[in-house]
């Protein structure tokens, strides 16, 4: 492990009062704070802030104002993402009297033995809280007995925390077998050492994708805590057993799946899990669009905006990679036919409503969002959608991004306004008037219209008038728009026009 040897001065005192200290690579800003207060014989219970003047950033507490034309980031992320050798920056420290430090880093130690912070060199008692003589040997076992955060976490001690079952989901997969007889202990033991051994973890984390590998690397680095959108990147890993979070949404990983990851972390390795990544994430798009994908449709996709080509040995190898963790497709008759549609075995009667419509070629934007969101595709309808629920019917917010995944999968395959509503209704969200019923066929009226259909290859209703496929598309059972003179579907008995649609 390395440290930074940083030399903290009390700014403006004279004689010049200062601490050298020695801090371990990974600590975050808060720890950074609460180790200066320590050598300092402070409290630490103070609001406080880090500013690099030159690049306007400031790292604060949680009770400090956000003012200014700074960049904020979190206290919870680690220095060494924000400082080097031979930075300077500034922290001030509020309280019943404000201090004003100068912060040098003046270098680093590629060999650090020690978990915990040390003073090694002062000037100055400072303004001691309880007037005592500096004792640097005293200071320093208090950051010792401060530094339990700063310990290795070891792998064994973060399983023996899960329950059997969780465990057991761990095994299952990596498609670990004979876990059925063994007590806990045993099967903490073997699971360890079976997901940690190269030729299990190695195809595990080429399935990783970029942004979830950044996220991961940013927790071993020594950050614990991130972003809504950084923890949903970890999920693949945390369901792997190789990284774990808090009671506090902090994230830890063991010391043992740092040194196996280092081992296999090259750059051919690296470079192969970006290819499979990257082929992986228009598989995921394909399957969303079309849920039928013939190889040859992907690779005019990937080719059109990818520089190195793509090959259907290459795809499919790939796929192999891909489909025991992650892919939801399964490659049957010469396509990849989405999961769920194999399993029920209805896959030909979807292909003989989509034969004489061509592909939807998405663009680079989609691609990225489909994969990041397995498969969702956000547009401004459904975020209409989201705010009548939440301001019209008082649906929480935890509730609303399954709920318009369902609906986007009912519309997509054809569903009405009708199979929206009992879709709401199976959620437990009930029209309270006949006002709302309005609103809603509006709004799905709306989505259907610009909804990427999988029943049109990926075209949106209107796009498949405009090409010309419209009598294509009328010759499909259940997916043709709500029309003004049709029965309003919420059953009233009158037509669209004169009841739930008289607004549209």
């Amino acid at each position: 492990m390395g440290a930074y040897q940083l030399k903290i001065t009390i700014k403006g005192s004279k004689p010049p009062i200062w601490r050298r200290i020695l801090v371990p690579q990974g600590v975050t800003f808060e720890t950074l704070h609460n180790t200066i207060q320590a050598s300092f014989c402070w409290s630490g219970q103070t609001p406080y802030q880090f500013e690099f003047r030159s690049e306007k950033i400031r790292v604060a507490s949680d009770n400090i104002e956000q003012t200014g034309n700074y960049q904020y980031l979190p206290a919870a992320q680690a220095i060494n993402d924000q400082i080097g050798k031979d930075s300077k920056f500034t922290y001030v420290s509020y309280g019943t009297s404000n201090r004003e430090f100068t912060i040098q880093t003046e270098d680093y130690l590629d060999e650090y033995q020690e978990t915990a912070p040390r003073v090694i060199k002062y000037k100055g008692e400072g303004s001691s809280d309880n007037e005592m003589e500096y004792d640097m040997a005293a200071v320093n076992l208090r950051l010792e007995q401060m530094a339990d955060g700063f310990k290795p976490i070891i792998i064994s001690d973060i399983f023996d925390c899960y329950d059997k079952n969780s465990i057991l989901e761990i095994a299952k997969r990596h498609q670990m077998t004979g876990t059925t007889k063994l007590n806990k202990e045993e099967l903490v033991q073997k699971t360890i050492s079976y997901i940690l051994n190269e030729k299990i973890m190695k195809p595990y984390f080429l399935c990783v994708r970029d942004c979830e590998m950044n996220a991961f690397e940013k927790v071993m680095s020594g950050c614990t805590k991130l972003d809504f959108l950084e923890e949903q990147n970890l999920e693949y890993l945390y369901a792997g057993g190789y990284i774990t979070s808090g009671a506090d949404r902090s994230f830890l990983v063991a010391e043992e799946v740092v040194k196996a990851y280092e081992a296999l972390n090259t750059a051919e390795f690296q470079e192969e899990r970006t290819r499979i990544s990257r082929i992986g994430d228009y598989i995921c798009a394909a399957n969303s669009l079309y849920a039928i994908t013939p190889p040859s449709v992907l690779l005019e996709t990937f080719n059109k905006y990818e520089e190195k080509k793509l090959t259907v040995e290459e795809l499919l190898s790939a796929y192999e990679s891909l489909r025991p963790y992650r892919l939801m497709v399964t490659y049957i008759d010469g396509n990849l036919v989405d999961a769920a549609l194999a399993e029920q075995k209805s896959y030909n009667d979807l292909l003989r409503t989509q034969r004489k419509v061509p592909y939807y070629i998405p663009t680079q934007l989609e691609i990225r969002f489909m994969a990041d969101n397995s498969g969702f595709l956000m547009g401004g309808e459904l975020s209409r959608l989201s705010e009548f629920l939440i301001s019209e019917l008082s649906v929480p917010d935890d509730m609303i991004p399954l709920i318009l995944r369902q609906v986007q999968a009912e519309i997509s395959m054809g569903g009405q306004l009708q199979e929206v509503v009992n879709d709401l209704e199976a959620a437990g969200i009930l029209m309270g008037s006949s006002e709302h019923m309005e609103k809603l066929a509006v709004i799905v009226t709306d989505i259907w219209n610009n909804t990427r259909m999988v029943l049109n290859r990926g075209h949106k209703p209107y796009e498949m008038v405009m090409k010309g496929y419209n009598e294509v598309s009328a010759q499909r059972k259940n997916i043709q728009k709500i029309y003004p003179n049709d029965a309003c579907p919420c059953n009233s008995g009158k037509k669209y026009k004169k009841c739930c649609g008289k607004n549209a």
